[in-house]
């Protein structure tokens, strides 16, 4: 069953439009004012990279993560941010953040130092984790930045639907979850929309892959593709064949509960051939197609606040769904956070239109042709002849973008009072069809331009990183007492929690992974 607006505006749904909320989680990589990455460790000032609430570390040491907690109000989401790079740049010595998702020039992979969250057990199976994804991709894939935007209807809001539905036999977690994996599986199927107008990887260095087939040479170093949108979400960046071959459903939680937790048993001859020791130094956490969670590569997963220690599957499976991880969102060179407004005013937009459409379960074949487009608008997204399936059947990308989006303005039209983000969603949609009409003014459009006046990878890169931090040098944030607080207080929680240990950590490890049922 499809929902319609008008059944949500009768129902009483619309007014709870109000309360969702939204939350950000930015990567940027640190480096030196000439762009190489940085080899020092991860900042004192910034506290610890294992209990710190908005300043951790993804990968690398390098690899800077900066968390938001969720604002029913988008820019009360932004702001946060905007404080929390200007307390990160005031703390960096002689250093910059790298402004674009494909890494800056790196020769070898052991510039990149893996994360270090000291001598805990829940620190050691971080650090132990990343040496595994080391081993598995490579330290330069794992380079890569990008933005998580995590996105949650209130439950009062869901409870609504559930009536509109008429679901009396269905619990209203097992409803909850239902309607998050709806719009999941439809963002699948219109993700390639949100590539086409907001990718901004369209190139990378040299020294970053030899897969350099149908790539055109920027004459000052470094690659690019004369279409491509986002190549970091291809065979370039975040992927995986073996993960690949998994095809995780996302048709019910059961079926990606049962999925999931395969993809964490099964053990894979590659991951055993690597072994989990090297020299008596652990090196992977297991050979498991996917040693946590966290390594299961997805434009989009559900989720649910986990609490340290606990698995995130086992907490999936007894509360259900809490919120949608989006995972495809490119950092924006443009704006001095990574992400502009607009871009998350569209992805609200998206998210609504995903919920109210049919959303029937998907099948290998649909699977097939939407990993097609994927593919397709990611290398050669903004060629103006470009087809994608839609319906089994192919279609110009052009005309269906515009159809969507025309769909997106009809939602804010219905809309009108119900959400106070709503003028913010209609500018949004008028800036898109904008960008359809002329598809340089999407940020990879952009970003091809400026190579094309003779701007390399690196030189674009170092370029823009001086610019952002030039202009966080002169912005005062509100929030600064507050992070140099947290800062304090995780370097204290951290000795804490290495004080109060004693389990060894073979028998906490075995613990851990036992846990999985």
């Amino acid at each position: 069953m499809h929902l319609n607006l008008k059944d949500l505006g009768l129902s009483g749904a619309l007014g709870h439009l109000k309360d969702i909320r939204r939350g950000l989680e930015k990567e940027s990589l640190r480096v030196d004012l000439n762009g190489n990455i940085s080899k020092k460790d991860h900042p004192e000032s910034l506290g610890s990279a294992l209990t710190n609430s908005y300043i951790t570390t993804d990968f690398s040491e390098a690899l800077l993560e900066l968390v938001t907690p969720t604002f029913t109000k988008t820019q009360d989401c932004l702001d946060f941010l905007t404080d929390l790079h200007s307390y990160v740049h005031r703390s960096l010595k002689d250093e910059m953040l790298w402004p674009l998702s494909m890494p800056c020039f790196i020769e070898f992979d052991d510039e990149i130092k893996i994360g270090k969250y000291g001598n805990s057990n829940s620190g050691k199976i971080k650090s132990i984790y990343r040496k595994g994804l080391s081993h598995r991709y490579g330290n330069k894939m794992q380079a890569i930045a990008g933005i998580h935007y995590n996105f949650s209807f209130s439950d009062n809001f869901i409870k609504k639907i559930q009536e509109i539905k008429g679901d009396s036999n269905k619990s209203f977690k097992q409803i909850k979850s239902d309607v998050y994996l709806g719009v999941a599986r439809n963002f699948k199927r219109y993700e390639w929309l949100y590539f086409l107008l907001f990718g901004a990887s369209p190139s990378f260095s040299e020294s970053f892959t030899d897969k350099v087939k149908g790539f055109k040479k920027i004459s000052n170093g470094g690659l690019y593709g004369e279409h491509s949108t986002s190549l970091r979400m291809g065979d370039l960046g975040y992927i995986s064949q073996i993960q690949d071959d998994l095809n995780i459903s996302i048709n019910s939680i059961d079926e990606y509960i049962k999925d999931l937790k395969g993809a964490l048993t099964k053990k894979h001859h590659r991951y055993e051939e690597i072994g989990e020791f090297l020299k008596e130094e652990r090196i992977q956490l297991n050979t498991s197609i996917i040693q946590i969670e966290n390594e299961y590569y997805s434009t989009i997963r559900p989720k649910r606040i986990c609490p340290s220690g606990e698995r995130p599957i086992n907490i999936l499976r007894s509360e259900g769904i809490e919120y949608l991880e989006i995972r495809c969102v490119d950092l924006d060179p443009f704006s001095p956070i990574g992400i502009e407004r607009s871009q998350i005013d569209f992805l609200d937009l998206l998210l609504l239109l995903c919920l109210i459409k049919e959303s029937p379960p998907l099948d290998k074949e649909e699977s097939t042709y939407l990993k097609e487009n994927h593919r397709r608008v990611i290398n050669y997204g903004r060629s103006p002849d470009l087809q994608i399936y839609f319906e089994k059947k192919e279609v110009n990308a052009i005309k269906l973008a515009k159809s969507l989006i025309n769909q997106m303005g009809e939602i804010c039209q219905e809309l009108g009072h119900f959400s106070s983000e709503i003028d913010h969603w209609i500018k949004s949609v008028k800036k898109q069809e904008e960008k359809i009409k002329n598809l340089e003014l999407t940020p990879s459009g952009k970003l091809i331009k400026k190579i094309k006046k003779g701007l390399s990878h690196q030189d674009l890169g170092v370029g823009i990183a001086s610019e952002h931090s030039d202009f966080f040098q002169h912005y005062n944030g509100s929030l600064q007492e507050e992070f140099k607080k947290e800062a304090l207080m995780s370097t204290e929680k951290q000795a804490n929690i290495e004080s109060e240990e004693e389990l060894s950590f073979e028998d906490y490890l075995k613990e851990f992974l036992n846990k999985v049922s």
